[in-house]
């Protein structure tokens, strides 16, 4: 069990779990991964991809549309799970959630979101679950300029760019699922070189022998469902080459612990979880966690100077670097 410093008032401490078992890692080309297995938890959720699909859930733009706010509706009689980064699809834009939320049972709620498709804003469609998250480099730019306090939309619309830009694609609406889907043949060749691990909930990923960040998850179930979308996420932001590099489990392992060694900070929830931010000298995060159980936590390592620089031009701070 680990111990968690939550600075609020009441200085409480919360116990979580932080026991991690790195099974064997698996390699393809340029890209690592190393499955992640925690000690089963289970709690009744409900995920987004499930609950649409029972129609237990309603997913819809507010009565005056908002780009940062839609309405989440859950019929059922568990809460439901939105999971940071993940992308719906439709209504008058694209949007990615801005956070892991748990939205109660038989309830509905106001969800901060972001637009992920700059060039629309006209209805399309109902609401549907994409099947991407937002990608690597633009979930880290959002965690970065989460702690800044201001309105990051703009840092999402940057990355976005820069991924066209990178992948030499630009969709007519500026589309972040398009982008993906523009490389989804190449990127199927190479997920499938990846299988899940009995138990596995969680994956640490390594690019060209470089660590970029780890993603642990409730139970193997939910896990299941974004096993793809995390890989994904990551490889867009990579170019992929035909290279080999050693896999240092030890460096593995001392990023995980210096991560939860880090001091984890209580900040507002948005429906029935805790968020707890967290920040070392390699990278940043968030954990969230509900009924004493991590539902989620997504860790990145550390922005490099220049794209810093630019988060902040674009949230209109200075650096401080």
């Amino acid at each position: 069990m680990n111990t968690l410093k939550n600075t609020t008032e009441d200085d409480k401490m919360i116990a979580l779990e932080k026991d991690i078992e790195l099974l064997n890692p698996q390699v393809h080309e340029n890209l690592a991964i190393i499955p992640l297995k925690t000690e089963k938890s289970y709690i009744d959720l409900l995920t987004l991809k499930k609950g649409l699909e029972l129609e237990l859930i309603e997913v819809k733009e507010c009565e005056t549309s908002t780009v940062n706010t839609v309405i989440v509706k859950n019929n059922s009689v568990v809460p439901l799970i939105l999971i940071d980064g993940e992308e719906i699809v439709g209504g008058d834009q694209n949007r990615i959630v801005n956070s892991t939320i748990l939205v109660n049972a038989k309830s509905e709620m106001k969800i901060p979101v972001s637009c992920t498709e700059q060039g629309r804003w006209a209805y399309k469609s109902e609401f549907r679950q994409s099947k991407y998250i937002a990608n690597y480099n633009t979930r880290r730019a959002k965690e970065y300029a989460s702690r800044k306090h201001g309105s990051y939309q703009n840092v999402i619309w940057s990355s976005i760019n820069s991924l066209e830009i990178e992948n030499d694609y630009s969709s007519p609406t500026c589309a972040m699922e398009e982008s993906y889907e523009h490389l989804k043949i190449d990127h199927a060749k190479i997920i499938k070189e990846f299988s899940i691990e009995q138990g596995q909930n969680g994956v640490l990923v390594i690019v060209n022998g470089e660590i970029k960040g780890f993603e642990i998850f409730l139970n193997p179930e939910i896990y299941k469902e974004f096993h793809e979308k995390i890989l994904k996420s990551y490889l867009i932001d990579s170019k992929v080459e035909n290279k080999t590099f050693a896999i240092n489990a030890d460096a593995a392992r001392d990023v995980i612990q210096g991560a939860f060694d880090s001091t984890f900070e209580k900040r507002n929830n948005i429906g029935l979880e805790k968020a707890f931010e967290f920040e070392n000298d390699e990278g940043l995060g968030t954990l969230y966690e509900y009924k004493d159980k991590i539902i989620h936590l997504s860790y990145f390592t550390k922005l490099e100077n220049n794209f810093e620089d630019e988060i902040n031009d674009n949230i209109g701070l200075k650096s401080d670097i």
